[in-house]
């Protein structure tokens, strides 16, 4: 009798590691996705953020060349823009600091939006 109580032992120890086994399988394969996938979305988010700066920083050489008298406010906006769009190039992104860099470039944007309209008007 004890031996059929072993072998049934050892029968459903050997089920339980075995289902451990797949489901340690199948939660890295799912961990693995998902990192993937966040790694993609944050590769995508960084290129959006260097081109939307890019174009921040191209509009500011613009109005510079069109207006002269107001050079020194286009500088220090551009300067901002190109030290964000450094900040962004030479770091490694994750959430927060897609927050905190796409917080900056919505101010940044506001900013050459407002001197883009003052600029046109003026001319």
């Amino acid at each position: 009798m004890s031996g059929v109580t072993k072998d049934t032992i050892q029968k459903i120890l050997l089920i339980a590691l075995a289902a451990m086994t797949v489901s340690m399988v199948l939660i890295s394969i799912f961990n693995y996705n998902d990192n993937r996938e966040m790694n993609d979305y944050l590769d995508t988010e960084k290129v959006l953020m260097r081109e939307e700066l890019m174009d921040i920083i191209k509009n500011y050489d613009h109005l510079a060349k069109l207006n002269t008298t107001d050079r020194s406010i286009l500088k220090s906006e551009r300067r901002k823009a190109k030290e964000l769009l450094k900040k962004v190039e030479k770091s490694v992104l994750d959430y927060d600091s897609i927050i905190s860099y796409r917080k900056q470039l919505l101010t940044l944007r506001k900013t050459n939006r407002q001197l883009q309209r003052k600029f046109d008007g003026a001319m």
